[in-house]
Order: C-alpha cells, then structure tokens, then sequence
C-alpha cells in the first residue's frame, strides 16, 4: 500500500530519513528550466530515477491519497531494468532539499511524498 502526501521541502527532509521505502518527486519553474526529479528511497540508499515512464504513472496517480504499492513499484522496477537511475548519497539529497526549502519562499515547489508501506 502506498500513502501520498504533498510536503514542503523542509518537511520532506524530515519524514525521508525515518522511513524505510518511499518515493517522492519534486516539481517545479526555475528561472531558466523546470527542475523535475524522483527520487525512490530503499533503507538507507537514494535512487535518482532518469526515467519519463515515473512522472506519467505519477500524473495518473496524483489524485489518490492511497493505493496499490504495485502502481509505483511495477515503473520503479523498468527503471532499474533499464538503468535509468543514479545512486546518490544522503547528504547529497539533503543539500538538494534544503536548497529547495530555500528557492519555495519565493517560488512554489510541489513536492509529492508517497509512503509504500509493506503489509504482511
């Protein structure tokens, strides 16, 4: 089952490094682009998903509050299938968000947090 919940960066900084398994993806106008990133947790290690399949599922889903884990996990998968990621580290993702957390005083940043939570 997964949760979806819009945060602010700083709040987001808080909640990822208590969880387990998350997902969370950024959007937002910068000056000379539009910054998007996804990022999939996994206990302590952060993936960077370089794949367009994510934000597609992601725009289908962004009305629900909750659903199915395998609506997320399925498009997670066929990016690491097909390599379409990066690991990065902790404090790198940190930095990234407190920057973010800096930028949406000024400018809005839609952050979507969603929690997959593994029931037995």
């Amino acid at each position: 089952m997964f949760y979806q919940h819009m945060l602010k960066p700083d709040q987001l900084a808080f909640v990822v490094t208590n969880v387990n398994e998350c997902l969370f993806a950024i959007h937002t106008k910068l000056p000379t682009r539009d910054y998007n990133v996804a990022v999939y947790k996994y206990g302590k290690e952060y993936f960077v998903l370089n794949d367009g399949r994510i934000f597609k599922q992601l725009q289908g889903i962004e009305q629900e509050c909750q659903g199915d884990e395998k609506e997320l996990l399925a498009f997670i998968e066929e990016a690491f299938e097909d390599n379409c990621y990066t690991l990065v580290e902790e404090k790198l993702v940190k930095l990234e968000l407190n920057i973010l957390s800096i930028l949406s005083i000024n400018t809005p940043v839609r952050a979507r947090y969603y929690e997959i939570i593994d029931f037995p």
